[in-house]
């Protein structure tokens, strides 16, 4: 059991799994941990909280059945956190051979990548040149990466394991992703966040969410109106207490985005479009397009902001509490040690509970920049 307030998380670790408990149930499973009978607990919640007799039973019986339930799940535990990345026996001589390199930096990390063909890098690097650097035969660490096209489709290989496969369309965004998924792994933080993040006098704020909801229009909206982006849809949290980390990688904008932030960013129009793995068509901001802060930024989290795109709703904000913000949150968490475990999660809570958390249904970007302009004053 960890506690988020008066709330609760109870934590299986074997099968990775997290439960949220209502103030209620975290009451009843610590009276039930300290030795309590199903009765003494009953008479508890009665007593303390003036409620007949039978409710109080009735909501000991539920949480009872519920871990009876649980205790019986017949789920195995995960074999591996993580999936083990299937290794290709490349010719030696493939590296070698690679029409073109090109060498880029991201949280540190030295990403070498050798690039099939002219053609290739051609089609490729622009979504990634911001994160190019001269080659220079100082640098140490070097993660090489290796892109082929045989086909129509493009493989692309890590120090010899392969990180993905795609369509000659999508090949463009998934080395974009590969690239981010090297440097996040070898940063040593604690976690990745499905979240964007941006800065504000210092201060972040963090916009988690699916994809759909509107993270990325709404950072780029807040980013035209003082706000310095910090990442798009990957937030990296590092150190203790943790904090986000940079990573200038440039911004997603899903075509029905277009016709709001074109007249933000006129250069939107002329971007070309690249399709995503799931078969969206999107144009890619590139931190110079935009006010994004130095590659070395790090800030601390005030303020938790879950937005989605509600355009029959109006827009409002509307406090969350931090139990149910980090429930929200875990939905998207990977922590990079493969699995989660209780020093894990106490780090995270110890760090929610300093941080103010929302959500805001979004009827229009004017309405919702300028809400969160005024919360991150």
């Amino acid at each position: 059991m960890h506690f988020v307030g008066e709330e609760g998380l109870l934590l299986d670790h074997r099968r990775q799994r997290l439960y949220a408990l209502n103030a209620c149930a975290t009451i009843v499973w610590s009276l039930l941990e300290e030795g309590k009978s199903a009765a003494e607990a009953s008479r508890f919640l009665a007593e303390q909280f003036a409620m007949p007799a039978k409710v109080a039973a009735s909501y000991v019986a539920d949480v009872v059945r519920q871990y009876a339930a649980l205790c019986q799940d017949p789920s195995p535990a995960p074999e591996t956190p993580i999936a083990a990345p299937r290794e290709v026996k490349l010719p030696a001589d493939t590296v070698d051979r690679a029409g073109v390199v090109r060498t880029y930096t991201l949280l540190g990390s030295v990403i070498r990548v050798h690039y099939g063909d002219e053609a290739l890098c051609e089609d490729i690097h622009p979504i990634v040149q911001h994160n190019a650097v001269d080659e220079a035969s100082n640098l140490v660490g070097i993660i090489d990466v290796v892109v082929l096209q045989e086909g129509g489709t493009v493989s692309i290989f890590a120090d010899r394991e392969e990180c993905g496969a795609s369509a000659i369309a999508e090949a463009a965004v998934a080395l974009r992703a590969c690239l981010i998924r090297l440097a996040v792994k070898r940063s040593g933080g604690l976690c990745a966040l499905h979240a964007g993040a941006l800065a504000r006098d210092g201060k972040a704020l963090l916009l988690p969410g699916d994809a759909g909801h509107g993270k990325s229009t709404l950072s780029a909206g807040l980013a035209a109106r003082g706000f310095e982006m910090l990442s798009d849809d990957t937030t990296l949290l590092t150190g203790t207490p943790p904090i986000v980390r940079c990573i200038p990688v440039g911004l997603c904008i899903k075509r029905g985005a277009y016709p709001v932030l074109e007249p933000l960013y006129p250069r939107l129009a002329a971007l070309p479009e690249r399709r995503r793995p799931d078969g969206r068509e999107a144009r890619y901001l590139s931190p110079a397009d935009l006010c994004w802060a130095s590659e070395n930024a790090a800030v601390a989290v005030r303020w938790i902001v879950f937005p989605r795109y509600h355009p029959e709703q109006g827009t409002a904000l509307r406090p969350v509490s931090r139990h149910d913000a980090l429930v929200r949150l875990m939905r998207g968490v990977y922590f990079l040690s493969g699995s989660l475990d209780e020093r894990s999660l106490e780090q995270l809570i110890a760090w929610i509970e300093g941080i103010e958390c929302f959500e805001l249904p979004i009827a229009s970007l004017d309405a919702g920049t300028s809400i969160l302009r005024e919360l991150c004053q």
